[in-house]
């Protein structure tokens, strides 16, 4: 494993005995931009507005986009939040579908 590391990687975890030491320092060091990326993959879904013109195909294409991003990035939603979310997302045009949806 240590082979395919850069040199300076390499010299930071050659003194780990095992593969669980150099996992948990490997967590160490990227942990932060794990959290960055799940921190902005959310605030993308967060803000995602259907725009004034486009089928609504093309939003719930996007938001399915962001979903599976948030997933692989290990934040778990659960189902009434990601349909809260869709239904926030879309325009005013559907307030009459969500309303329906609600009763």
């Amino acid at each position: 494993m240590l082979a395919s590391v850069t040199n300076t990687l390499y010299k930071q975890l050659k003194s780990c005995d095992s593969g669980k030491a150099i996992f948990v320092k490997l967590e160490d060091m990227f942990g932060g931009q794990v959290a960055l990326a799940r921190q902005s993959v959310t605030t993308s879904l967060m803000n995602a507005q259907q725009k004034p013109n486009p089928l609504v195909i093309d939003h719930m294409i996007n938001l399915m986009g962001y979903f599976a991003e948030v997933a692989d990035n290990e934040s778990n939603l659960d189902q009434n939040t990601e349909i809260e979310m869709v239904f926030k997302s879309l325009s005013k045009d559907f307030s009459s579908f969500r309303a329906v949806y609600n009763h």
